[in-house]
């Protein structure tokens, strides 16, 4: 199972508002302990992979 956190808001916000919400919630995650793997944009969408604890894959 993979599992996707729309933290930007989608193609409808502005690219910039979304790295900077993407940006908080990924600097929330990563004091919870999940740690960044690589960071993408594609199609007006900006997003982070991320892996929780145990390493199981996510994106935010």
């Amino acid at each position: 199972m993979h599992v996707d956190l729309l933290a930007g808001g989608g193609p409808s916000v502005p690219l910039e508002l979304q790295r900077e919400r993407v940006a908080a919630e990924v600097a929330r995650l990563e004091a919870l302990g999940a740690t960044r793997v690589d960071e993408h944009a594609d199609l007006g969408v900006h997003w982070v992979t991320m892996r929780d604890p145990e390493g199981n894959e996510f994106c935010v």
